[in-house]
């Protein structure tokens, strides 16, 4: 975590001046603090961890969250286009400077219709408005998902693991063989820029009435066809919604919400299916990468992933 000295000297790079700084919040990438300016704007530095590439994946990130909200949608933008790094004699880190978006994440427990619906309706939109912007650096899908699978393959492949996985998880590893066979057939498919991390922790609600007001982080921003957008979004959103029958689900943000509520149109069922097996699997995986297997029983999102997979044919019980 930043020292409040390195906030205060990084911020006069940026030549901004604040009343004050608050506390930071972590995320999976990155430290978040909210400023509040002098000048009465509020404001959002963002402290990215250091990882191999990480300065294109923001360049490309605020690249396509400014496009965005300069179309009109409540999109984290740059309010400085600068990208600060940070040099020591080990390590290099990376830094920008955004506007400040209203509202907040809603708990898992809380969604409604009505947040599925304006889901599905602002992620169809998006997609009309991200077909027109060139793709320039941002990476293919496709091969994101390859060298995901790669990693996959190389962690289920392990002695150890399999044997873990059957004493403590009655679980078989799954077959990704059909899987990176689906990857493969969409690589030479038409392409535009996607979010690819649509979901609840990047999505900001206001409520009375409920308004999605605020679409964060495009760090995994890349270029590919959109159902594996609307995949990843269906994935999270189907272990996400604890009180909503997959049915329920898929009525609210596909078909009300993506394909009614939206400019965009998707209808391709089996591909979608696919992909949200393939986004499923991922989420065990880094479930059993990122934990000891003897406390997932106490996670309910892993258990609803496991259900999921298992009932959708994706795993299997040990014998």
């Amino acid at each position: 975590m930043a020292s409040k000295e390195l906030v205060q000297r990084i911020l006069q790079q940026y030549g901004v001046q604040t009343r004050s700084v608050g506390d930071v919040q972590t995320g999976y990438r990155s430290e978040s603090y909210k400023l509040d300016l002098y000048d009465g704007r509020l404001a959002n530095l963002i402290l990215y961890k250091r990882e191999p590439g990480i300065a294109r994946r923001i360049a490309n990130a605020n690249r396509v969250g400014d496009y965005l909200a300069a179309q009109g949608f409540p999109a984290r933008q740059t309010l400085n286009p600068r990208i600060i790094r940070l040099q020591t004699t080990r390590t290099e880190q990376y830094g920008a400077l955004y506007t400040y978006l209203p509202g907040s994440t809603i708990p898992w427990e809380a969604y409604t219709m009505e947040h599925l619906k304006q889901l599905g309706g602002i992620l169809s939109d998006m997609h009309i408005t991200l077909a027109a912007l060139p793709r320039e650096e941002l990476p293919a899908v496709t091969d994101e998902y390859r060298a995901l699978f790669e990693r996959m393959q190389h962690y289920f492949a392990q002695p150890g693991v399999q044997s873990a996985m059957a004493a403590k998880l009655k679980l078989l590893p799954p077959n990704l063989v059909p899987h990176a066979e689906t990857i493969n057939s969409l690589s030479d498919k038409p392409g535009q820029a996607l979010h690819m991390d649509f979901v609840r922790g990047n999505v900001l609600f206001q409520t009375e009435p409920v308004q999605l007001s605020g679409i964060l982080d495009f760090e995994k921003a890349a270029w590919g066809p959109v159902v594996f957008d609307i995949a990843r979004t269906q994935a999270f959103l189907l272990v996400d919604c604890k009180y909503k029958e997959p049915r329920q689900v898929w009525k609210y943000f596909i078909h009300s919400g993506y394909n009614k509520r939206g400019l965009a149109r998707y209808s391709d069922w089996s591909t979608l299916e696919a992909l949200i097996d393939i986004c499923l699997l991922h989420d065990f995986y880094k479930f059993l990468l990122h934990n000891p297997y003897e406390s997932l029983s106490a996670n309910e999102h892993y258990v609803r992933t496991t259900q999921l997979l298992l009932s959708r044919g994706q795993l299997t019980l040990h014998p």
